[in-house]
């Protein structure tokens, strides 16, 4: 339930009461809370969608009960999760995104305002998507024990709450926790601030041995830890554009692991993107392992091996 907390915990103070009032195991099982403007707040499970009462009850029924959000309070969430600061995250805004407690993550969507050609700012926030973030102790000890405890650098392949970043997190306390017999230097490069979630205080446990280096894009990240923290493995959520591609390989040269991730529901799909083959090609990962899905989070559905 310290999940749902986390992720409800910078909204206005009505809304998050709001939440408050679902009971303990409805809350365990959100891993979604919808709000967008002129309709009503929605709940996203494994079961199914569920709406939220103005009591705060969660119900299937579509009904005049129904807690809506308009177009007032979807500018105050956003200020809200803004830590009441919208200019200090308008960066972070302009890619669409807001990141909360411990990992949590709100996808934003509004109007954006464009300057010499690129997203500058939003403003007139019409949809917010809260993302539940959960750890899992142990769910990632099928792909430690799939990989080797030395560390072989691999892809992880899975579609939207998959369970790719709980995964990574676990992994990383697998090879550089306290437990570990040889720990591993790992350093993650966290660019959106969610595997680790230390940019705003407290975050998430990665190890010991773990360096994190938030909120970094990729490739300056990588440039660094190859240049002063001497790691073992690299730790990178979301890959795919050209110049991360071309700092993975850099940092292949230099004898660094890489785990990484990339949105597919098959190891096909990510593979037709050029700049992930360019990566399978140059033998940058030795095996490439796809999850099963939002229905069965963490769960392995396949494991490649792409070269010996």
């Amino acid at each position: 339930m310290q999940d749902f907390l986390n992720a409800v915990s910078l909204l206005p103070k009505d809304v998050e009461e709001l939440l408050l009032s679902l009971s303990k195991d409805f809350m365990c099982k959100v891993n979604e809370i919808r709000f967008r403007s002129n309709k009503p707040v929605t709940l996203n499970t494994r079961e199914g969608v569920f709406y939220c009462t103005k009591s705060g009850r969660a119900t299937i029924s579509f009904n005049d009960d129904l807690y809506f959000t308009d177009d007032r309070k979807m500018q105050e969430i956003v200020f809200s999760l803004s830590r009441r600061s919208i200019h200090t995250y308008q960066d972070m805004l302009a890619r669409g995104y807001l990141p909360l407690k411990n990992g949590c993550k709100a996808g934003v969507a509004g109007c954006a305002v464009i300057k010499n050609g690129a997203v500058y700012s939003v403003n007139s926030f019409s949809s917010v998507n809260i993302r539940v973030s959960r750890d899992f102790y142990g769910c990632a000890k099928e792909i430690y024990n799939e990989v080797g405890e030395n560390g072989s650098s691999f892809l992880l392949v899975g579609q939207p709450l998959s369970g790719k970043t709980t995964l990574l997190r676990d992994l990383c306390r697998l090879y550089a926790g306290e437990d570990s017999f040889e720990p591993k230097k790992i350093v993650i490069i966290d660019e959106r601030d969610e595997i680790a979630s230390k940019s705003f205080g407290g975050g998430v446990n990665v190890g010991v041995h773990t360096d994190v280096l938030s909120l970094y894009p990729k490739p300056v990240g990588i440039d660094i830890a190859l240049r002063t923290l001497s790691p073992d493995i690299i730790v990178l959520d979301e890959i795919g554009l050209e110049d991360e591609v071309e700092a993975m390989l850099a940092g292949m040269n230099s004898g660094v692991s890489f785990i990484a991730t990339a949105h597919g529901s098959s190891f096909s799909e990510v593979l037709s993107r050029p700049n992930i083959k360019k990566l399978v090609d140059s033998k940058v990962f030795k095996k490439a392992i796809v999850l099963k899905g939002k229905g069965a989070p963490c769960e392995i559905r396949e494991v490649i091996t792409l070269y010996l």
